[in-house]
């Protein structure tokens, strides 16, 4: 029966070594996948870091260009509105020529087209100002990021690795011990179980021994069962007599009076009685 229980817990035992070889395939796994999702991450960053360069460098050069623009622009206004106007509106006032102040109006319309025009390069000239640092901050997080995923791949991933090698290796330690364990439970079970055995076995065999071809208390029994029964024939004997003769009495009763109705049956009519 300890060898059956001892077989028993030993393939108890397989399920959860193949439960913990399951899992450490999976953790194995997932850090694989990390490392893999990692280094695609690192590339990308890598790769955006190359183009937010590219990037600063065009909207820096878009940024000089507005501002060579906006500082043309703002001459020609400050011609305009400084020699030009004044020129041809003293023109256009000692002048009854409609055309004259036709193009000085002309002349106005196209300087506010220019005001405008000029005034959107300043707002777009503020807004590329504003993409410089936002574009070096994104670089300067995804440097950081990509600082982070490098020193996870050369510090955390093979703590990871040597950490599951040592679960796996603690694991297996806790198996032995738990084997030898179970070896030596089981020799002191077995020595337990003997002498238990032993015992139960010479007890038995010495009781069979020394007891007599019939026990006293079924030989009791018996004789006891026997006068029950011979008592119980006699009270139902005695039943018996009285009911035979109680129906002996009630046959006699129901006898007469049947030939009391039968004899009333058959007596003639009496004769009426004459009157008076």
């Amino acid at each position: 029966m300890s060898l059956v229980r001892c077989s028993v817990s030993v393939s108890g035992r397989a399920k959860p070594v193949a439960k913990f070889l399951q899992q450490y395939e999976e953790v194995r796994k997932q850090i694989d996948r990390i490392t893999d999702d990692l280094e695609q991450h690192k590339v990308k960053l890598l790769t955006d870091i190359t183009s937010l360069d590219r990037l600063y460098t065009a909207n820096l050069e878009y940024f000089h260009t507005l501002e060579r623009y906006i500082a043309a622009g703002r001459e020609k206004l400050r011609q305009l509105d400084e020699e030009l106007i004044p020129s041809l509106q003293r023109d256009a006032e000692g002048s009854t020529d409609v055309l004259k102040a036709q193009g000085l109006r002309d002349l106005r319309s196209a300087r506010d087209d220019l005001e405008r025009r000029v005034h959107d390069l300043a707002l777009t000239r503020q807004v590329t100002m504003q993409s410089l640092p936002s574009i070096r901050l994104v670089q300067e997080n995804d440097k950081g990021l990509v600082t982070k995923i490098n020193s996870t791949l050369a510090n955390t991933v093979p703590l990871w690795r040597q950490q599951l090698a040592t679960a796996v290796t603690i694991f297996r330690s806790g198996e032995a011990a738990r084997s030898v364990k179970g070896a030596t439970d089981l020799t002191n079970e077995l020595l337990e179980r003997n002498a238990e055995t032993l015992k139960t076995a010479n007890i038995e065999a010495r009781t069979q021994i020394e007891r007599g071809v019939f026990d006293i208390e079924s030989v009791k029994k018996a004789n006891q069962t026997l006068i029950s029964t011979i008592e119980d024939s006699l009270r139902i004997a005695d039943e018996g007599k009285r009911a035979r003769v109680v129906a002996e009495r009630e046959l006699v009763q129901t006898e007469s009076a049947l030939r009391q109705a039968l004899a009333s049956a058959s007596a003639p009519p009496s004769p009426p009685k004459s009157g008076g």
